[in-house]
Formats: structure tokens, C-alpha cells, sequence
């Protein structure tokens, strides 16, 4: 996602809040610029596990999975199914609280180079998000067995985020699309971060850098996932949020267009 005593001293807090919320460059609606974006450069892993079964491994995530249609748990309260119908071909469902939350079919080139991802997410508003993802292969491997580094993404839908003033020192934060929230103080300290598909113990903190720029650090169940900084353009009209999965230097661009 992107989440007193006396009336006297109330006023004062008050009035306040309403100065720092007026100056504040991040308060507004943010529109996510996909041409102006970059999310490529990570990598993950497919790995035989034995009798039958598939390691994936990326950024803080690894699980098991096999390609005989089963339904399996990954992570985060996820389940997936994976299918293959033929050896160049898989064809991914994933399941969140019993529901279809992304559907997916994954293809080899025929040099075994090159992978390409065609993936439907399903919103919990009901809109759908369409993203085509290209891999290459990084090193040794054979089939869909190895390291693959994404080199093209495209679409990914219209994605949006309204900031809101919270206080003095504070925002809330929405994701329309995901009907996700998060109320938080720019403290440091974590806030959760709710919706219909988050995952359970998925907060959010976060602390001012500077004018224009705030630190932010999500974590599931107390351990980071992602770090991020977000900075706003000169001219306020530009949200761009740079950030990578703590331990590994893959960082990504998301840029956002102010409405």
C-alpha cells in the first residue's frame, strides 16, 4: 500500500493541524503513472525440491508448490494451484479466503530463454488489473528451472492512493481499488494496514526525511518486507516512491501523477 487537555490548548493543536496539513506536499490524490514507472530488475528462483515438488524463492518469500492442479498454501494466508499443460506452459490460480484473487499462465520461449507472464489480479472493488511480465533467464538452468530476472512489465491497471491529514503529524492513508487503509503518525512506529486482501500483521511506518521526502518501512507480522522513500516533485504535482525488499539492491520506481 501504498496508510488533549483543555480547550485552549485544543484550538491551538487544532489550528495547527490545519497548517501543517495545508503545507503538507503528500496530502492529495495520487494516480499511479505507469510509463513513467520502473519495476523491473528483481529476480526469484524456481528450484527442484524433490518427489515432484517446486522451490520458488523471491525477495522475503519461498514456498512449495507442484504443477499437478493441487491447491497448496504459500504464504501470507494465500493458497495456489499450478497446472501444466504442456512443457513449455503453466497456468497459475491464486485463492485468498476461498477467493480468486489472481489468475496467471506463464510461458517458455523456445530457446529456453526468455519466460513471459500473462497475469489477471482481481480486486476486492471488483475491477481487474491486467499486467504482461517478461523474464530472462540469469545463469544456468533448464526449463522453467532457475534464476529469472524481469526485464519488461507492462499495464498493471490504474492504481490510486488518497492521502489525507490525521492530526498535526499524521495521515490516513486509502487505496480505493483495494479498499485498503492505514492511519498512521509519521513516528516510526508501525500502524496496521487493513483491507479485504491484506495479509494478517501487515503494518506500515513511517518518518518525515526531509520537506518533501518520507521514509516508509512495511512489514508483515513484525519483519520488513519493503522499504521505501517517497519524495515529492519541485512543482508538488510528482509522487515518486523508490524503495527494494531489505538485504538485496533491486530497487523499483513508482511514480505517481497528482489529481
Amino acid at each position: 500500500m501504498k496508510y488533549r487537555n483543555g480547550r485552549i490548548c485544543t484550538l491551538i493543536l487544532c489550528a495547527a493541524g490545519l497548517l501543517v496539513a495545508a503545507d503538507d506536499p503528500f496530502i492529495g490524490k495520487w494516480k499511479l503513472n505507469q510509463s513513467m514507472s520502473d519495476f523491473t530488475g528483481g529476480t526469484f528462483k524456481f528450484e527442484d525440491a524433490g518427489n515432484g515438488m517446486i522451490r520458488f524463492t523471491g525477495g522475503t518469500v519461498s514456498y512449495n508448490f507442484a504443477t499437478d492442479g493441487k491447491e497448496r498454501p504459500t504464504v501470507y494466508g494465500r493458497s495456489m494451484s499450478v497446472k501444466s499443460p504442456d512443457p513449455k506452459t503453466w497456468e497459475r490460480t491464486v485463492r485468498y479466503k476461498g477467493k480468486v484473487v489472481d489468475t496467471a499462465t506463464q510461458k517458455l520461449s523456445d530457446d529456453g530463454k526468455t519466460m513471459t507472464e500473462t497475469d489477471k489480479g482481481i480486486r476486492p472493488d471488483g475491477s481487474t488489473a491486467e499486467e504482461t511480465d517478461v523474464y530472462e533467464r540469469v545463469g544456468e538452468g533448464s526449463g522453467f528451472m532457475g534464476t529469472w530476472k524481469t526485464k519488461e512489465v507492462k499495464g498493471g491497471g490504474d492504481e490510486t492512493m488518497d492521502i489525507a491529514a490525521n492530526g498535526a503529524d499524521g495521515w490516513t492513508m486509502n487505496i480505493p481499488e483495494f479498499k485498503g487503509k492505514c492511519v498512521l503518525k509519521l513516528d516510526g512506529k508501525d500502524y496496521p494496514a487493513t483491507g479485504p486482501q491484506a495479509p494478517a500483521g501487515l503494518t506500515l511506518s513511517a518518518t518525515k526525511s526531509g520537506d518533501r521526502s518520507i521514509d516508509l518501512t512495511e512489514k508483515i507480522k513484525g519483519k520488513p518486507t519493503f522499504k521505501m522513500t517517497w519524495m515529492i516533485s519541485d512543482d508538488g504535482k510528482t509522487l515518486t516512491s523508490t524503495g527494494s525488499v531489505p538485504g538485496r539492491n533491486e530497487p523499483t520506481k513508482a511514480v505517481y501523477d497528482k489529481q
